[in-house]
């Protein structure tokens, strides 16, 4: 679960004659990865297509543009018939679809003219005017156009013109020494001119003649494409079906363009999960003449593709994982991490029971309307996993439902209307479960709830790190362990400020960090050691010496294991810690939001209809409050959601993950992409 699944590196050498026994049993496998050979290395060719590759891919062709103009979807369907049926079937059903195609072309191309040939002639059909009137003049022009309103003031421009004007055409026909100035004043009261069709006719019949032909064309048209229809519902299955067969041949067809060949054999390289090594050695055994044996790898410069393997309820976070990057071989797993964090983080910003139940119930019920397996699926249950934690931190940290808490919280007691108001209240009776953090009373609380979260999460990454380096660069493990060494030193110093008053930072250092020294056990350093007065704080709030010292050692350790210039990089560990209070921002915003909505509604309808009787009242404010929460629970969710994934790319994978891994690909195995 924590690293990828061992790979073996295959070698399969056989008799060029045998090779498409081979591929079949290998497509059949589905679990050789196989290493594309480059041509000239190690001074062999790469092998050509079989035979058949030629006129499966022609057919393939045809039939993916019979597929686009029939417009089909994608459906699972099991391939029937022989080859030779296949292109038989698919080149008639080609002549068919290309007629109808051809026509549905053209009568749209024959629909676009006469639309255009309408819109020209539409404006004039409204002027009491023939074509022929517009043009054949020696000493007139004619200005036509479009106006927004009616036009006054003609006459001030001249005299010499007469205009005619219907709905928002404008005709002025004026002599051509007065044409410039009544066209400058024309454009700057909005009009824009237009094209006077060609012909001689009055534009009203030809109008209607014209609107008579797209009729007649748009009823050719419709059937047209009602045969279309019947055809796509009639060869639906057919195609799809023998789209898939067609591609399965063309990919086996093709794949000697993999191997690596010569006069009399071929090689073929490739990964094996280890475990199923032997399962390929034994079935590729019934093919006489094939010789298949591991190679030695080295571990350093191999880089074997990446299969993933995690515990069932983890597999939908690989998702997360490799939306970054895919993790490579010699690293571990960050997926197991990403689903204990992920939806703590996500619920922890939402913290509230009645949001996170909504979430929760909502993301099942789309995890069982996405039935296949994919992206999308896995999306939909990380949700569901967030709606979950945050139910579980609204019930037991932060007490509340929908913004309202289960008890009025001590700063609020004795406040009228939504802002006093609780679940206690509203029920009637007194409900066990009280907040250990009030978030818009207790936002020092959470923000250090956020920090302790920034320590674990970045812990964990170190440690991660340090396994990723130590079988490989030991000074770079040593690194890792210098930088926990620092994130332990600032988070104490964090946490022993947070202290001097009471409340969750005392809670936390008196509590789970009570094993963190305080002073010198065996009293051989002075008490001066014990308090580093420097750094601003006083003995009232100690700084354990100890915290310092980690701090001093572990940038030293940096800079001889890292380089110098790595101690720049302690601001930027110091930033991602602060970063992490984000987890309290994006809560106490929403919380804030859910409040709002709270008071407008229940504080002007829900409150006041209920007192008065005026039960419509009340009806009107429940509604707006639904829809104002609709908006908490959709951009709380948006904004939880793109938060934790942040924290996770940024402050947490940088610590350890480097990626770039390529994903594992059988030959064979035909996978769906997910968008």
């Amino acid at each position: 679960m924590l690293r990828p699944v061992t790979m073996t590196r295959a070698l399969i050498v056989g008799p060029r004659e045998r090779m498409e026994g081979v591929i079949e049993t290998l497509y059949g496998l589905k679990i050789l990865h196989i290493v594309d050979h480059r041509e000239g290395t190690e001074g062999l060719d790469i092998g050509k297509p079989l035979g058949r590759a030629s006129d499966a891919s022609e057919i393939l062709v045809k039939l993916r543009s019979i597929a686009a103009i029939l417009q089909i979807d994608e459906k699972a369907a099991g391939a029937e018939g022989e080859a030779g049926e296949l292109r038989e079937k698919i080149l008639a059903l080609e002549l068919n679809i290309s007629e109808e195609d051809a026509a549905k072309k053209k009568t749209q191309g024959l629909l676009a003219d006469l639309q255009r040939r309408i819109e020209e002639i539409r404006p004039f059909a409204l002027l009491p005017l023939s074509l022929a009137d517009y043009r054949g003049y020696e000493s007139l022009e004619v200005l036509v156009g479009r106006v927004p309103r009616e036009i006054a003031g003609l006459e001030s421009v001249t005299r010499e013109h007469e205009a005619f004007l219907a709905q928002d055409v404008l005709a002025v026909f004026v002599a051509k020494a007065s044409a410039s100035a009544m066209r400058e004043h024309l454009a700057q009261r909005g009009f824009a001119a237009l094209t006077v069709p060609e012909g001689d006719g009055s534009p009203a019949p030809i109008l209607t003649e014209l609107l008579g032909e797209k009729d007649r064309w748009e009823t050719r048209l419709a059937e047209v494409e009602q045969r279309l229809v019947t055809l796509r519902e009639r060869y639906a299955g057919f195609l799809v079906a023998a789209r898939v067969r067609l591609e399965v041949e063309v990919e086996k067809a093709e794949a000697p363009l993999r191997f690596a060949v010569t006069e009399h054999s071929f090689v073929v390289e490739g990964w094996v999960p280890s475990e199923k090594f032997e399962a390929i050695r034994a079935d590729l055994a019934n093919v006489p003449g094939i010789f298949v044996d591991d190679l030695e790898i080295d571990e350093h410069e191999a880089d074997p593709p990446i299969l993933l393997r995690n515990v069932k309820p983890f597999r939908p976070f690989e998702m997360l994982v490799k939306l970054f990057s895919i993790p490579n071989y010699r690293e571990i797993d960050p997926t197991f991490s990403v689903a204990l964090v992920f939806p703590v983080f996500f619920g922890l910003m939402i913290g509230d029971v009645g949001y996170g139940i909504a979430w929760f119930l909502f993301g099942l019920f789309l995890w069982k309307k996405a039935k296949d397996p994919g992206a999308w699926r896995d999306l939909v249950t990380t949700i569901t996993w967030g709606g979950f934690f945050a139910s579980l931190f609204g019930i037991f940290v932060f007490a509340e439902a929908f913004g309202i808490p289960f008890h009025t919280p001590p700063e609020e007691v004795g406040h009228a209307g939504a802002r006093g108001l609780s679940w206690s209240i509203v029920l009637g009776f007194d409900i066990p479960f009280h907040a250990r953090i009030e978030k818009l009373h207790d936002v020092p609380a959470f923000i250090t709830l956020s920090i302790v979260a920034s320590f674990l999460h970045l812990g964990i990454g170190y440690v991660i790190g340090f396994f990723n380096e130590v079988r490989h660069n030991v000074k770079h493990a040593v690194g890792k362990v210098s930088w926990l060494m620092i994130l332990l030193g600032l988070f104490v110093v964090i946490l022993v400020r947070t202290a001097r008053w009471p409340g969750l930072g005392q809670e936390i250092w008196e509590g789970p960090m009570a094993w963190f020294p305080r002073g010198d056990p065996l009293g051989v350093l002075p008490d001066s050691l014990m308090v580093i007065p420097t750094v601003g704080f006083v003995a009232e709030n100690a700084i354990p010496g100890l915290a310092i010292y980690l701090l001093i050692v572990g940038i030293v350790l940096l800079i001889a294991t890292e380089g110098g210039l790595h101690v720049m990089e302690v601001f930027g560990l110091m930033a991602n810690m602060i970063s992490y209070a984000r987890l309290a921002a994006v809560g106490v915003a929403k919380a804030a939001m859910a409040l709002a909505f709270n008071i407008i509604a229940l504080d002007t309808a829900v409150l006041p209809g209920l007192s008065e009787g005026n039960y419509v009242l009340v009806a009107i404010g429940l509604f707006v409050a639904f829809l104002f929460h609709m908006i908490v629970f959709l951009l709380g969710a948006i904004s939880a959601y793109i938060q934790a994934i942040r924290l996770n790319y940024v402050e947490y994978f940088l610590k350890f993950f480097k990626g770039a891994g390529t994903e594992f690909r059988p030959f064979g195995d035909r996978t769906k992409t997910e968008v």
